[in-house]
Parts: structure tokens; sequence; C-alpha cells
């Protein structure tokens, strides 16, 4: 036979003050003052970093070079949010703001001082390069560097560099830049050129003179000596300007 359970007021008084008790050390938990850690602004700021900037994954790093102080919160309820930079590049020395958040109201702000750095694959100097030397491809080495700031103008495409000219010297090592180098002077103006036609089997050759400096791929007016005509044509080489029919 089955006894019953006798719900007394005495044990129902119990349980009900047990219950409350709970609830009071979950509240009194909760409301409890907190210390904001470190690691926990730092992880809210590279969180921030990684999905707004625009490297690739993996290639971003970021440091964070003053140390920040700990920070007493009336509870655990709380949330960190990171303000945008205007313009933000996501490279270099930064300073972010972070709201600290305290039951849905603005408790304070920190401001966090950062370095970002990214990882990008370069072309660099093999050796040093003066100016007015061509560059070879012997000249030009692929590496991949961390940079904390992005030159101008940088070159990551050897191709885009062999056969031009340098403007200016560089020591070995360098990361090189659109301004550093340009297109070859293959004559000066008034200087006798040979003028090319070619096409399918047809080639003609005859000699000009230079009505103008002559760049490397540039078009050129020069003058047919046998006609004193003026003509158009593009400079392929030393001396050398091609004309199509």
């Amino acid at each position: 036979m089955k006894r019953k359970i006798l719900w007394t007021p005495l044990f129902q008084m119990l349980l009900f003050c047990g219950f409350f008790l709970l609830l009071a050390a979950a509240s009194l938990y909760a409301s409890d003052p907190t210390i904001l850690e470190k690691s926990l602004v730092e992880a809210a700021v590279r969180c921030h970093i990684e999905k707004h900037m625009p490297w690739p994954k993996g290639a971003v790093r970021v440091f964070f070079p003053s140390d920040l102080k700990e920070m007493v919160l009336p509870s655990r309820n709380f949330k960190l949010e990171v303000k945008e930079n205007k313009n933000d590049e996501y490279i270099g020395h930064k300073l972010y703001r972070v709201n600290v958040r305290h039951k849905d109201h603005d408790y304070k702000q920190i401001f966090v001082p950062v370095r970002i750095e990214v990882f990008m694959e370069v072309a660099l100097s093999a050796k040093l390069l003066r100016k007015g030397e061509t560059v070879s491809a012997q000249d030009i080495a692929l590496s991949e560097k961390w940079f904390s700031r992005l030159p101008k103008d940088l070159i990551d495409d050897p191709q885009t560099v062999i056969g031009r000219r340098m403007l200016r010297s560089v020591n070995a090592q360098t990361p090189l830049t659109s301004s550093m180098i340009g297109d070859p002077v293959m004559f000066k103006k008034g200087k006798i050129v040979k003028i090319v036609c070619i096409h399918d089997t047809l080639n003609i050759s005859t000699l000009g003179v230079a009505e103008e400096e002559g760049i490397f791929g540039t078009t050129v007016k020069v003058r047919n000596i046998s006609s004193n005509k003026v003509i158009h044509g593009r400079v392929i080489g030393d001396s050398i300007v091609k004309v199509d029919i």
C-alpha cells in the first residue's frame, strides 16, 4: 500500500523559502561587481578588425602596445561595442573606441591603441639598382613581408617592371613601387631613328628624324627624311619606330 505525501503547511513554507533563496542568490550573483578583463576588450577589438578589414583572413596580425587598465563593473550584465573609425584602412597605428554598455545603457568609453600589420607578397630589388639602370628579371625577387604601412603603388607583379628603367637608385631588398620605375627613353628629340613597317610578309624600313622624345611603348611623331612627311609610330626599341599600315 502506497503512502501519501502530506503537504503540510510547514513543508510548503520551507519549499517556498528555499525557492526564494535560490532566486535571491542568482540575482545577487548577477549583480555582484565584476572585473572587465583586458583579454575581453582585446578580443572585441580584434573581432571588429577581422570582420571589417579588406585583407584575407589570416593575413593580419594585431598588436596592443599599451596595457589596458582593469575596470570594475557593477555586474556581469554588460556588453562591448567597438565603434568604426571613419575611412579606416585597417593597417598601421589605430585608435579604437570601445563603448561599455551596462544593462543597455552607456556606462563608460575605453580608447584602445593598436598596431595592425598585413602580410603581402611584393617585388623587391634583389640588389642595388642605380638610377637609369634597366631592370632585368635577375634584378627582382618576390618576397612575403609584414607591413604596418603600405607604400603607394606597391608592385606585386615582376612582369610590370622588367625592361623598364629606374627613376632613382634603391638599395637591395627595397619594396618596389611604380614611382621608382619609368619607361625607358629610347631616343631624344632631333635624333635619327629607324622607321619600320611590318605587315604580313612586307618589311620596309627607312630613316627619319624624331620630332619629340621617344619613350618605350608610346606613340611619337617622326619626320620621314625621304618624303619630309611627319608620321606617327610606336617606339619599340632603341631608335626604332614602328608604323602601322
